[in-house]
Protein backbone atom coordinates (compact mmCIF):
# COMPACT_ATOMS: atom_id res chain seq x y z
CA UNK A 1 0.00 0.00 0.00
CA UNK A 2 1.39 3.48 -1.53
CA UNK A 3 2.68 5.12 2.28
CA UNK A 4 4.35 8.05 2.89
CA UNK A 5 6.56 8.50 5.42
CA UNK A 6 6.99 12.02 7.44
CA UNK A 7 10.27 12.22 9.50
CA UNK A 8 10.63 15.25 12.35
CA UNK A 9 11.11 16.41 15.47
CA UNK A 10 8.38 18.00 17.69
CA UNK A 11 6.71 21.34 15.84
CA UNK A 12 9.07 20.79 12.55
CA UNK A 13 6.52 21.18 10.47
CA UNK A 14 5.35 17.48 9.70
CA UNK A 15 1.12 18.60 9.94
CA UNK A 16 1.41 21.10 7.89
CA UNK A 17 3.40 19.14 5.56
CA UNK A 18 0.80 16.02 5.13
CA UNK A 19 -2.12 18.16 5.63
CA UNK A 20 -1.29 20.43 1.99
CA UNK A 21 -0.36 17.46 0.52
CA UNK A 22 -3.94 16.54 0.88
CA UNK A 23 -5.83 19.70 0.76
CA UNK A 24 -4.52 21.12 -2.44
CA UNK A 25 -6.29 20.50 -5.67
CA UNK A 26 -2.99 19.53 -7.45
CA UNK A 27 -2.39 16.74 -4.70
CA UNK A 28 -5.49 15.27 -4.36
CA UNK A 29 -6.18 12.10 -6.15
CA UNK A 30 -9.48 9.65 -5.66
CA UNK A 31 -9.71 7.31 -3.25
CA UNK A 32 -9.02 7.31 0.60
CA UNK A 33 -6.37 8.27 2.53
CA UNK A 34 -5.59 7.61 5.87
CA UNK A 35 -3.34 9.81 8.44
CA UNK A 36 -1.44 7.29 11.04
CA UNK A 37 -0.13 10.33 13.29
CA UNK A 38 2.45 8.91 16.26
CA UNK A 39 2.84 12.45 17.89
CA UNK A 40 0.62 15.40 18.86
CA UNK A 41 2.16 18.67 18.38
CA UNK A 42 0.96 22.29 18.49
CA UNK A 43 -0.56 22.53 15.15
CA UNK A 44 -3.83 20.53 14.77
CA UNK A 45 -5.12 18.74 11.52
CA UNK A 46 -8.42 20.33 10.26
CA UNK A 47 -10.61 16.99 10.38
CA UNK A 48 -13.47 18.70 8.46
CA UNK A 49 -11.47 19.56 5.24
CA UNK A 50 -9.66 16.47 5.28
CA UNK A 51 -12.99 14.64 5.31
CA UNK A 52 -14.29 16.39 2.29
CA UNK A 53 -11.12 14.72 0.45
CA UNK A 54 -12.09 11.16 2.30
CA UNK A 55 -9.24 10.91 4.55
CA UNK A 56 -9.54 9.75 8.17
CA UNK A 57 -6.69 10.93 10.99
CA UNK A 58 -6.00 8.29 13.50
CA UNK A 59 -4.02 9.51 16.45
CA UNK A 60 -1.80 6.51 18.48
CA UNK A 61 -2.69 7.11 22.08
CA UNK A 62 -0.20 4.30 23.18
CA UNK A 63 -0.53 1.61 25.22
CA UNK A 64 -1.31 -0.29 22.02
CA UNK A 65 1.28 -2.56 19.87
CA UNK A 66 1.79 -0.42 17.21
CA UNK A 67 1.78 -3.20 14.06
CA UNK A 68 -1.48 -4.24 15.60
CA UNK A 69 -2.59 -0.23 15.91
CA UNK A 70 -1.79 -0.27 12.12
CA UNK A 71 -3.31 -2.96 10.94
CA UNK A 72 -6.26 -2.56 12.65
CA UNK A 73 -7.04 0.52 11.27
CA UNK A 74 -5.91 -0.34 7.62
CA UNK A 75 -8.61 -2.65 7.87
CA UNK A 76 -11.26 -0.34 9.13
CA UNK A 77 -11.17 2.32 6.86
CA UNK A 78 -9.63 0.45 3.40
CA UNK A 79 -7.70 3.38 2.49
CA UNK A 80 -6.05 3.36 -1.02
CA UNK A 81 -2.65 5.54 0.62
CA UNK A 82 -1.75 6.47 3.88
CA UNK A 83 0.55 9.19 5.75
CA UNK A 84 2.64 8.10 8.83
CA UNK A 85 3.65 11.00 11.26
CA UNK A 86 6.27 9.65 12.30
CA UNK A 87 7.55 10.29 16.38
CA UNK A 88 11.03 9.62 16.04
CA UNK A 89 11.64 9.54 19.87
CA UNK A 90 9.77 6.47 19.87
CA UNK A 91 12.33 4.07 20.02
CA UNK A 92 12.14 0.73 16.90
CA UNK A 93 8.64 2.71 15.55
CA UNK A 94 9.31 2.24 12.21
CA UNK A 95 10.45 -1.09 12.70
CA UNK A 96 7.16 -2.17 13.88
CA UNK A 97 5.12 -1.09 11.00
CA UNK A 98 3.80 -3.78 8.86
CA UNK A 99 5.03 -5.03 5.87
CA UNK A 100 1.11 -4.06 4.12
CA UNK A 101 2.67 -0.50 4.26
CA UNK A 102 5.24 -0.14 0.91
CA UNK A 103 7.12 3.54 1.62
CA UNK A 104 7.34 5.54 -1.47
CA UNK A 105 8.69 8.27 -0.28
CA UNK A 106 10.16 9.67 3.30
CA UNK A 107 10.78 12.75 4.15
CA UNK A 108 12.75 14.93 6.93
CA UNK A 109 11.75 18.24 8.04
CA UNK A 110 13.77 20.20 10.37
CA UNK A 111 13.42 23.50 12.13
CA UNK A 112 16.45 25.54 11.32
CA UNK A 113 15.47 27.65 14.46
CA UNK A 114 16.22 24.31 16.48
CA UNK A 115 18.53 22.67 14.70
CA UNK A 116 22.16 23.24 16.44
CA UNK A 117 20.44 22.30 19.41
CA UNK A 118 19.26 18.60 17.60
CA UNK A 119 22.79 18.01 16.27
CA UNK A 120 24.65 18.51 19.50
CA UNK A 121 22.35 16.85 21.69
CA UNK A 122 20.33 14.68 19.61
CA UNK A 123 22.67 13.32 16.72
CA UNK A 124 21.98 10.21 16.05
CA UNK A 125 18.20 10.70 15.80
CA UNK A 126 19.11 13.20 13.39
CA UNK A 127 20.99 10.61 11.02
CA UNK A 128 18.42 7.98 11.77
CA UNK A 129 15.70 10.35 10.05
CA UNK A 130 18.43 11.73 7.40
CA UNK A 131 19.47 8.04 6.37
CA UNK A 132 16.28 7.13 5.57
CA UNK A 133 14.79 9.98 3.55
CA UNK A 134 15.00 10.98 -0.03
CA UNK A 135 14.19 14.87 0.91
CA UNK A 136 15.64 16.93 3.51
CA UNK A 137 13.74 20.46 4.21
CA UNK A 138 15.24 23.62 6.75
CA UNK A 139 12.38 25.35 7.38
CA UNK A 140 12.83 29.36 8.00
CA UNK A 141 16.30 29.59 7.40
CA UNK A 142 17.03 33.02 6.20
CA UNK A 143 20.48 32.56 5.30
CA UNK A 144 22.24 29.31 3.38
CA UNK A 145 25.61 30.13 5.26
CA UNK A 146 23.46 29.58 8.55
CA UNK A 147 23.96 26.13 6.84
CA UNK A 148 27.21 26.21 5.71
CA UNK A 149 28.53 23.84 8.64
CA UNK A 150 26.15 21.33 8.77
CA UNK A 151 26.74 20.43 5.02
CA UNK A 152 29.59 17.75 5.44
CA UNK A 153 27.69 15.63 8.43
CA UNK A 154 24.70 15.87 6.40
CA UNK A 155 25.79 14.98 2.95
CA UNK A 156 27.64 12.12 4.96
CA UNK A 157 24.62 10.76 6.58
CA UNK A 158 22.87 10.50 2.94
CA UNK A 159 24.65 11.52 0.00
CA UNK A 160 21.94 11.23 -2.36
CA UNK A 161 18.80 12.71 -0.02
CA UNK A 162 18.24 15.86 -1.46
CA UNK A 163 18.14 18.70 0.80
CA UNK A 164 16.61 22.22 0.65
CA UNK A 165 16.40 25.46 2.48
CA UNK A 166 13.17 27.23 2.88
CA UNK A 167 13.91 31.03 3.69
CA UNK A 168 11.10 32.72 5.87
CA UNK A 169 9.38 33.93 2.81
CA UNK A 170 8.74 30.29 1.74
CA UNK A 171 11.29 30.46 -0.99
CA UNK A 172 13.24 27.07 -1.90
CA UNK A 173 16.88 27.00 -3.07
CA UNK A 174 19.44 24.26 -2.59
CA UNK A 175 20.66 23.64 0.80
CA UNK A 176 23.99 22.63 -0.04
CA UNK A 177 26.63 22.80 -2.51
CA UNK A 178 25.09 19.17 -2.93
CA UNK A 179 25.99 15.94 -4.90
CA UNK A 180 23.35 14.92 -7.33
CA UNK A 181 21.51 12.07 -6.40
CA UNK A 182 22.97 10.15 -9.75
CA UNK A 183 26.08 10.20 -11.73
CA UNK A 184 26.97 13.22 -13.89
CA UNK A 185 29.87 11.17 -15.49
CA UNK A 186 26.98 9.26 -17.97
CA UNK A 187 25.94 9.93 -21.05
CA UNK A 188 22.58 9.30 -20.02
CA UNK A 189 20.62 9.55 -16.71
CA UNK A 190 17.22 8.71 -15.71
CA UNK A 191 15.11 10.85 -13.82
CA UNK A 192 12.34 9.82 -11.52
CA UNK A 193 10.38 11.08 -8.63
CA UNK A 194 12.88 10.87 -6.08
CA UNK A 195 16.08 12.69 -8.15
CA UNK A 196 13.14 15.14 -10.04
CA UNK A 197 13.33 18.03 -7.52
CA UNK A 198 17.27 18.01 -7.49
CA UNK A 199 17.80 17.68 -11.08
CA UNK A 200 15.18 21.15 -11.42
CA UNK A 201 17.55 22.98 -8.65
CA UNK A 202 20.92 22.19 -10.22
CA UNK A 203 19.99 22.65 -13.73
CA UNK A 204 19.02 26.03 -12.76
CA UNK A 205 22.86 26.70 -11.26
CA UNK A 206 24.72 24.36 -13.67
CA UNK A 207 22.89 24.00 -17.02
CA UNK A 208 26.37 22.72 -18.72
CA UNK A 209 26.09 19.74 -16.35
CA UNK A 210 23.49 18.54 -19.13
CA UNK A 211 24.73 19.55 -21.96
CA UNK A 212 24.78 16.94 -24.47
CA UNK A 213 22.94 14.71 -21.92
CA UNK A 214 20.13 12.28 -22.72
CA UNK A 215 17.71 12.74 -19.79
CA UNK A 216 15.30 9.81 -19.56
CA UNK A 217 12.08 11.14 -17.29
CA UNK A 218 10.15 8.38 -16.09
CA UNK A 219 7.62 10.41 -14.31
CA UNK A 220 5.16 11.82 -16.16
CA UNK A 221 6.12 15.69 -17.07
CA UNK A 222 3.42 18.20 -18.13
CA UNK A 223 3.20 20.43 -21.11
CA UNK A 224 2.49 24.16 -20.31
CA UNK A 225 2.51 27.22 -22.59
CA UNK A 226 4.38 29.99 -20.96
CA UNK A 227 2.33 33.29 -21.68
CA UNK A 228 4.74 36.05 -21.60
CA UNK A 229 6.79 33.89 -24.81
CA UNK A 230 4.32 31.63 -25.44
CA UNK A 231 6.94 28.90 -25.73
CA UNK A 232 6.79 25.48 -24.68
CA UNK A 233 7.42 24.61 -20.47
CA UNK A 234 7.62 20.90 -19.71
CA UNK A 235 7.91 19.89 -15.61
CA UNK A 236 5.96 19.22 -12.63
CA UNK A 237 4.36 21.20 -9.62
CA UNK A 238 6.32 20.43 -6.74
CA UNK A 239 5.99 20.66 -2.88
CA UNK A 240 8.50 20.18 -0.55
CA UNK A 241 7.56 21.56 2.77
CA UNK A 242 5.07 23.20 2.35
CA UNK A 243 1.91 25.18 0.86
CA UNK A 244 3.77 28.22 0.56
CA UNK A 245 6.48 26.74 -1.59
CA UNK A 246 3.88 25.00 -4.50
CA UNK A 247 5.33 26.01 -7.86
CA UNK A 248 5.63 24.27 -11.19
CA UNK A 249 9.24 23.66 -12.15
CA UNK A 250 10.40 22.83 -15.45
CA UNK A 251 12.32 23.76 -18.62
CA UNK A 252 11.32 25.08 -22.21
CA UNK A 253 10.59 22.06 -24.32
CA UNK A 254 12.16 21.90 -28.32
CA UNK A 255 12.51 19.55 -31.16
CA UNK A 256 15.79 18.27 -31.55
CA UNK A 257 17.72 19.42 -33.91
CA UNK A 258 17.63 16.31 -35.66
CA UNK A 259 18.72 17.25 -38.98
CA UNK A 260 22.58 19.13 -37.78
CA UNK A 261 22.89 16.46 -35.72
CA UNK A 262 22.89 14.03 -38.15
CA UNK A 263 25.56 16.16 -40.58
CA UNK A 264 27.74 16.60 -37.57
CA UNK A 265 27.62 12.99 -36.54
CA UNK A 266 26.23 13.25 -33.36
CA UNK A 267 23.58 11.13 -33.21
CA UNK A 268 23.42 7.50 -33.36
CA UNK A 269 20.67 5.24 -35.76
CA UNK A 270 19.02 3.71 -33.09
CA UNK A 271 18.25 7.44 -31.54
CA UNK A 272 17.40 9.24 -35.25
CA UNK A 273 14.83 6.28 -35.47
CA UNK A 274 13.66 7.03 -32.07
CA UNK A 275 13.29 11.11 -33.03
CA UNK A 276 11.51 9.96 -36.10
CA UNK A 277 8.84 7.54 -34.58
CA UNK A 278 8.06 9.83 -31.74
CA UNK A 279 7.10 12.54 -33.90
CA UNK A 280 8.68 15.25 -31.85
CA UNK A 281 7.91 18.23 -33.71
CA UNK A 282 7.68 21.26 -32.34
CA UNK A 283 3.82 21.46 -33.88
CA UNK A 284 3.04 18.56 -31.95
CA UNK A 285 4.03 19.55 -28.57
CA UNK A 286 0.47 20.33 -27.06
CA UNK A 287 -0.49 20.97 -23.68
CA UNK A 288 -0.96 18.10 -21.36
CA UNK A 289 1.13 14.68 -19.90
CA UNK A 290 4.16 13.47 -21.63
CA UNK A 291 6.67 10.78 -20.49
CA UNK A 292 9.64 12.11 -22.21
CA UNK A 293 13.19 11.48 -23.48
CA UNK A 294 15.33 14.29 -24.12
CA UNK A 295 18.65 15.74 -25.24
CA UNK A 296 19.89 18.73 -22.95
CA UNK A 297 20.79 21.90 -24.85
CA UNK A 298 22.23 25.11 -23.09
CA UNK A 299 21.32 28.67 -24.70
CA UNK A 300 21.85 31.74 -23.46
CA UNK A 301 19.87 34.90 -23.61
CA UNK A 302 20.46 38.40 -24.91
CA UNK A 303 22.03 39.34 -21.44
CA UNK A 304 24.48 36.10 -21.53
CA UNK A 305 22.79 34.39 -18.92
CA UNK A 306 23.20 30.44 -19.18
CA UNK A 307 20.25 28.13 -18.94
CA UNK A 308 18.75 25.01 -19.91
CA UNK A 309 16.29 23.52 -22.45
CA UNK A 310 14.99 20.28 -23.35
CA UNK A 311 15.56 19.05 -26.68
CA UNK A 312 12.93 16.19 -27.31
CA UNK A 313 13.94 12.97 -28.46
CA UNK A 314 11.04 10.52 -27.82
CA UNK A 315 7.46 11.22 -26.38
Amino acid sequence: METTLVYGFLEAGKTTYIQDSILHDYFYRYGKNLVLCFESGETEYNLEALAEKRTQVVMYEGGEDITAFCVRNIELYKPDRIYIEMNIMMPGLRDQLPPELHITFTTTIFDSKTLPLYMKNLRSHVGEMVKASSMVTFRDCASRDLLAPFSQTFRLMNPKAVYLRQDPMGYHEKAFDQFVPYSLETQEIKIGTQEYTAFCLDAGEHPEHYEGKILDFTLPLEIRTDPASGERICGRTVMTCCMADLQFMGRPLAAEEAAAEKAAGEKTAGEEAAGEEAGCEEEKFREGWIFLQARGRVRADSYGRKWLQLNCLQV
